[in-house]
């Protein structure tokens, strides 16, 4: 499925984490990887009276760049070592906004990044521009947490569990195809949860399946995820459902990845698509900001309409 993967960098060992992880899925997705750097415009500072000033020439800006496409094209030059077909670019523009349309003009399939935001004021770090990345483009969006398992590159698969959160929707269930093809290369199983909250006082009382006033909703949610698992179950991948009962969407779905052992969490996300509650909003944002796993994170497209869970309106309005 993906074809094109994307891996953005600034040169950084932080970063390296990620690339690695990219260069792993490129060789399991027969992949060409795209090893992109994004020079941004010089920062130019007031000068300080009685300060010696820095003067920077434009054979300065010339030799800098020489040194950062050397590089670039010597970190390309390793990659290619493990047999992956890698094409490094230096682009120059604003971060997030020129990495974006890279992306667009070469069909890019999937972004590989690292969620390590660096400091100072020189440049915008790589943390802010994942995140423009997912909330501007329709591209799945691999946020590579360091310490995680994804990131081991050998031959051996490392991800044994994929947890995807559904909200009810049909937009949430657009990642589902992303998360089948790469649950089945790197056999990997995936366990869907549903996170139901309580809307009445009596589900407030007592959060616990199996009492009345929670039959319904169960059962929607229920079915629902059926329907998901069977989908995906038909694609050859090993799945299971669960739906859990919580006062707070973003801490059950960790705590269940957490009692899972997910090695990746994937989940839809709005973004700034103005999408209200049929996916995952703040939810996704807490979730992808506070989880020790690696994400997928994918801003569907609002194109497919489809029948809501009966019970997404009472529980989960809050997506």
């Amino acid at each position: 499925m993906y074809k094109i993967i994307m891996a953005p960098t600034e040169g950084s060992d932080s970063e390296k984490p990620a690339v690695l992880a990219a260069v792993r899925l490129a060789q399991r997705f027969d992949a060409v990887l795209r090893l992109v750097r994004v020079d941004p415009a010089p920062l130019v500072l007031q000068t300080v009276p009685n300060l010696p000033v820095l003067e920077i020439t434009e054979d300065t800006l010339k030799e800098e760049r020489q040194a950062r496409l050397r590089k670039l094209e010597e970190d390309g030059a390793e990659y290619r070592k493990s047999g992956v077909r890698v094409i490094t670019s230096l682009e120059d523009g604003p971060v997030g906004p020129s990495l974006r349309e890279y992306a667009e003009k070469f069909g890019v399939d999937l972004i590989v990044m690292s969620s390590h935001a660096r400091g100072g004021i020189k440049r915008i770090t790589l943390g802010s521009v994942t995140d423009y990345l997912i909330r501007h483009t329709h591209i799945p969006v691999l946020v590579v947490k360091a310490g995680t398992t994804l990131l081991d590159t050998s031959s051996t698969p490392t991800v044994a569990r994929i947890v995807v959160p559904l909200d009810g929707s049909a937009l949430a269930e657009q990642i589902l195809p992303d998360v089948a093809s790469l649950a089945l290369r790197i056999n990997a199983t995936v366990s869907l949860v549903q996170v139901l909250t309580p809307t009445t006082y009596s589900q407030e009382r007592i959060m616990q399946p199996g009492l009345p006033w929670w039959e319904d909703d169960m059962a929607a949610a229920e079915g629902y995820l059926g329907n998901a698992a069977g989908r995906l179950a038909e694609e050859g991948v090993a799945v299971s459902k669960d739906v859990v009962l919580g006062e707070n969407i973003a801490a059950s779905i960790l705590d269940y990845a957490a009692r899972m052992r997910a090695d990746l969490i994937a989940i839809a996300t709005s973004g700034a698509g103005g999408m209200t509650r049929f996916v995952f909003g703040s939810v996704a944002d807490e979730v992808t900001r506070m989880s020790p796993a690696s994400l997928l994170v994918f801003h569907p497209e609002p194109k497919v309409v489809g029948t809501e869970n009966p019970a997404e309106s009472k529980a989960l309005a809050g997506f």
